[in-house]
């Protein structure tokens, strides 16, 4: 079976290999291939008639493509595929598998961008309703599209300038984004069991060029289509989390996630969810938080720049760096928090392995997850190296663990130096010149240059080899049956890295247990055959007297004599045996004695040079500790210095507010006291023509007499006021 896939594959090298800048990506069926180039997309179909004996056929599906894309990729139906750059994102449908019509609709996004916006990524959003939405990020913002409603507005948008982290409520910028992916990765094609994971399908991971990680939980599609199983499942999750929480301040955080899974358990078709008239305007989008906390980081890592963030299953996620990979599992939380809610996230992620990568691979551009089993990443590096990172040994375990709820021989693993990851080089690649953009930020490259094929049982991965134009590379790069690495004869670049095994030795059981029996059976018979031969007549022979029982008897001693060569020689035959295999045995460890020898001394240079990093490690954590001592006093004076000018400011401000005071009062004094005069004088005459008024005018001359006296005294008392 897998022969004649590979004879098929073999037979339209010539279409693979004809071809110069292209994107590619296969159907779930593993043998209908969708190609970019030459701005037509074209699906080989490499078994048309359903027979893999019979030759390919070509289609074209779209021939007045007027961009490059950046990257292809299909939706969970596989009833639309999308290819975008960075300012155009086409969709077009796909005829169900094995057509031969190339009857296709487009649809083209109309994206209004503005100076210095450009397209980073695209994601299909599968739990959107016949999986039509899609995920659009920008280096300023995060849009979602969908077709059914409209191509020219967006139905959601995140701006990624307006984040508000909720640790110290002010406004900051995410810089740099590099990737999204959702929390849940493609199922195992050729696995019938299908695990049910909610809270990762609706979470939405930011990853930007420092390996800073945000999340959105959660995150709707406009139009929401699962299955009843998928809501019960999410329904299930949040009350228990919510049962288990005895706090009560965490559980009143937790009741709005509850609120809205039981909304959505409530609701007659999960086929068709719109959330809007599900789920209140307060509960519909998810607030974008961050960054979340990844255990045990290593420092080496801030040097370097992240372009790809990969989700796996069973929870299990991927940093792509560009020299190195980070595998971590997440930590995923209930809680959905939402845009009217302040605080942040407690989930966390946990380091699994952290892979290096020498600089004579070159910078790694690309990385993309097994087609199949979703178990190994392959990368793409700068020189053409094509890499394959397998998980599958331990990843097994961890399926394993999680269905049967004992993790065990998983902790065991994860308690070693290293999890069993096997590194294979599948050699080099003919990579194609691609147009470079004019970007502060280093972003992937070079997406979709590996066809992948596949039938029921094996899985082949094909490339242009490295400086030449019509040569195939095919590699086996996974089987149903056992683990098998095959490659054909078009590359010879093929190097496997792998974990160093223990000695096992070919001696299955010991000289005691399986030659010692043996032998005392062969000796048993050979004791009886001696006894046999005691009891023969001692016979002195005689041409002339001898007789036919004498010959008789002699030939009975004769057939003893036989049987008991036959059964020494076949104790020295074990014994010889069992000496070669000893000899064997003896060169062989004395080979693998040398070998790990010859290793040690590696293994201890390394050791030295990771000691010295790690002396040097420490050194650097010692100064930064004095420097962020030095720092904390600073902050201390600086913060004394600040209360002490807000302090003083304050009193500035009280002094010049009773200056201004005094000055009103004065004036106020000054216009009672001119006023009063002016009218004494006016009315002079008159008063002192009256009787009873010249009497109440020596009243009120005493009076004011007095009141100016007072008066002088108390504007004598306020210019003498001084304020400490």
């Amino acid at each position: 079976m897998s022969r004649t896939i590979k004879d098929a594959i073999i037979a339209c090298s010539k279409e693979f290999t004809s071809i110069n800048e292209y994107r590619t990506i296969t159907r779930r069926n593993g043998h209908e291939i969708i190609t970019v180039t030459d701005n037509k997309v074209l699906l080989t179909n490499l078994i048309p008639n359903g027979s893999e004996k019979t030759g390919s056929s070509t289609i074209d599906l779209i021939d007045d493509l007027n961009f490059m894309p950046s990257e292809i990729l299909l939706n969970e139906t596989e009833e639309l595929c999308c290819i975008y750059n960075h300012s155009n994102i086409w969709l077009f449908s796909l005829t169900r598998e094995g057509s031969k019509f190339s009857f296709s609709v487009t649809y083209k996004i109309d994206l209004t961008l503005q100076q210095g916006t450009q397209i980073i990524q695209v994601v299909f959003n599968n739990k959107s309703k016949y999986s039509s939405e899609i995920v659009v990020l920008t280096n300023h913002e995060i849009l979602t599209y969908n077709i059914n409603i409209s191509l020219k507005e967006y139905v959601q948008r995140v701006a990624l300038h307006e984040l508000n982290t909720g640790a110290f409520d002010y406004e900051s910028s995410i810089v740099d984004p590099v990737s999204i992916c959702f929390g849940s990765s493609k199922a195992d094609i050729f696995s019938d069991s299908k695990q049910l994971t909610p809270q990762d399908d609706i979470t939405l991971y930011l990853l930007t060029s420092d390996a800073s990680i945000y999340k959105i939980f959660p995150f709707f599609p406009s139009e929401l289509s699962v299955s009843k199983e998928w809501l019960s499942d999410l329904f299930d999750l949040t009350t228990l989390t919510f049962k288990t929480v005895e706090d009560e301040i965490e559980q009143s955080k937790l009741l709005s996630s509850v609120k809205v899974a039981a909304l959505l358990q409530n609701t007659r078709d999960p086929l068709s969810i719109v959330i809007e008239n599900t789920i209140p305007a307060v509960y519909r989008r998810g607030k974008l938080v961050g960054p979340l906390c990844l255990e045990s980081f290593p420092e080496d890592l801030y040097a370097q720049n992240a372009i790809k963030l990969l989700a796996l299953p069973n929870g299990v996620m991927v940093i792509v760096f560009d020299h190195s990979v980070v595998v971590f599992s997440t930590n995923h939380g209930s809680r959905m928090i939402f845009e009217h809610q302040t605080g942040d996230t407690e989930d966390s992620f946990q380091l699994l392995e952290t892979l290096f990568f020498d600089e004579k691979h070159g910078s790694i551009d690309t990385a993309t997850a097994h087609p199949v089993s979703n178990d190994s990443i392959f990368l793409t590096a700068s020189n053409g190296s094509v890499i394959q990172v397998d998980f599958s040994q331990w990843m097994s375990l961890l399926s394993s663990g999680l269905e049967t709820g004992d993790l065990s021989e998983f902790s065991k693993l994860c308690e070693s130096e290293r999890l069993p990851t096997e590194i294979i080089n599948l050699g080099k690649m003919n990579l194609p010149k691609e147009e470079s953009l004019d970007s502060s930020v280093h972003l992937r490259s070079h997406e979709n240059q590996i066809w992948f094929a596949w039938n029921t049982r094996d899985v082949f991965a094909m490339v242009v080899k490295k400086d030449t134009e019509d040569i195939l590379s095919m590699f086996l790069i996974s089987v149903a049956v056992e683990s098998k690495y095959e490659e054909g004869e078009y590359d010879n670049g093929k190097t496997k890295v792998c974990e160093d095994s223990l000695y096992k030795s070919e001696l299955v059981r010991t000289f005691e247990e399986e030659d010692v029996p043996q032998i005392k059976k062969s000796l048993q018979k050979i004791t009886e055959i001696t006894l046999a031969m005691k009891k023969c007549p001692t016979i002195i022979l005689n041409e002339d007297e001898t007789t036919l029982d004498d010959l008789k008897v002699v030939h009975n001693f004769t057939e003893l004599v036989s049987a008991g060569q036959l059964i020494l020689y076949k104790v020295l035959s074990i014994l010889s045996k069992r000496l070669k295999m000893l000899s064997v045995e003896y060169h062989q460890q004395l080979t693998a004695y040398h070998t790990v020898m010859m290793k040690k001394e590696k293994i201890l240079q390394n050791y030295l040079k990771l000691k010295n990093a790690f002396l040097e490690a420490k050194e650097r954590q010692d100064q930064l500790l004095v420097k962020m001592a030095k720092v904390m006093n600073n902050t201390e004076i600086l913060e004394a210095k600040g209360n002490m000018k807000s302090e003083l400011s304050r009193m500035r401000d009280y002094v010049i507010r009773k200056e201004r005071e005094l000055k009103e009062l004065n004036e106020l004094v000054s216009n009672v006291k001119n006023a009063e005069d002016s009218v004494l004088l006016k009315n002079k005459e008159e008063l002192l023509n009256d009787y009873h008024n010249r009497r109440s005018l020596a009243v009120f001359r005493q009076n004011l007499a007095s009141q100016k006296v007072f008066i002088d005294t108390l504007v004598e008392r306020i210019n003498s006021f001084q304020l400490d």
